[in-house]
């Protein structure tokens, strides 16, 4: 049993969790739990035509695996406008979360999976300009985690997330970077079974700074966090430039690779496998995936959102806590 957080009822994330959880390949492999606002979810499965059927949860021990069922936190949503982002979405997004979150932590769900949310609604809400993964580290009191995107074998870990361009360099530590690294080799282990991984390592400044004259990051932070990780056993590699790391030559004889800022990472993925993206929080004490895209709210509302992404998310999730249940 697995549950699924809305995401901003403004954007596709409902959209895209009731089409997920209408497809066979989803229905037969979890029982599912949509966290969020039922009269909000049953009028948009009504309004797109999507063929599910919802039902309110009142026993946990009683969800079958051929139905929808929902957890409602109420009529959060009632006035949220849709397409753009709004303090009263972000209320209903962050609830979802938080109650997902419990959900997991008391042991009724296994793992969860959160649709897309906006980070401006997030804010606008008092959450801060964040994203899920600051959230569910806030909320579980974790202190060291990572985002960990993968498009089939293309698996990159951030060493910066969700800040702005300017504060990424700020932002990296010799000792953070390890601790990304041991978190990166334990849960390719854990979760995906790739043992003795092997790490790249991306540059951030340009021809990885030119001896000093482009940045002294490399010199001083990033060479040093590598000798670091190999005195610990870690097999890493690199430090690479960040336009030749993703080449197939480089990038086919590593299991993951370190990025150093959002885009960075997020624009080979992309280009790779837009729309079969998923992302997995590393070093939280519970499975967490989602979709790779966010809430689109250009499309919201008009029923043409793909839910790839999505079922790509849940069937991840479902298969990372088999795996534990297997190798636990």
């Amino acid at each position: 049993m697995i549950a699924i957080s809305m995401g901003d009822p403004g954007g596709v994330g409902p959209e895209v969790t009731l089409k997920a959880l209408s497809r066979a390949s989803v229905a037969t492999v979890c029982r599912a739990v949509v966290v969020g606002d039922l009269v909000f979810l049953r009028r948009l499965a009504q309004d797109l035509r999507i063929p599910v059927k919802l039902y309110k949860v009142t026993n946990f021990g009683q969800i079958a695996g051929n139905a929808v069922y929902v957890y409602d936190i109420g009529r959060a949503s009632g006035k949220i406008p849709l397409g753009r982002p709004s303090l009263a979405a972000g209320r209903a997004a962050g609830k979802a979360v938080e109650q997902a979150v419990k959900l997991a932590v008391s042991g009724k769900v296994r793992g969860i999976v959160t649709a897309p949310v906006s980070k401006e609604s997030f804010a606008l809400a008092g959450y801060g300009l964040v994203g899920h993964t600051e959230i569910l580290a806030r909320l579980t009191g974790t202190q060291d985690y990572a985002m960990m995107l993968m498009s089939g074998n293309l698996r990159i870990v951030f060493a910066t997330a969700h800040v702005p361009h300017r504060k990424a360099a700020a932002g990296l530590t010799r000792k953070g970077l390890v601790r990304k690294l041991e978190l990166t080799v334990r849960y390719l282990a854990l979760y995906l079974g790739v043992r003795n991984a092997r790490i790249g390592v991306a540059c951030l400044n340009p021809h990885c700074g030119e001896g000093g004259r482009l940045g002294r990051e490399e010199l001083e932070i990033i060479e040093p966090a590598l000798r670091d990780a190999r005195d610990r056993g870690i097999c890493v590699e690199g430090p690479f430039a960040a336009d030749s790391i993703y080449r197939p030559a480089i990038a086919d004889g590593l299991d993951a690779i370190m990025a150093m800022y959002h885009d960075q990472g997020m624009i080979p993925l992309k280009l790779k496998g837009h729309g079969e993206v998923v992302n997995i929080t590393l070093g939280i004490p519970m499975v967490r995936t989602s979709p790779g895209h966010g809430t689109a709210f250009d499309m919201a509302g008009s029923g043409g959102a793909s839910a790839r992404s999505m079922v790509g998310a849940v069937l991840q999730c479902v298969r990372i806590v088999k795996r534990l249940n297997h190798v636990g």
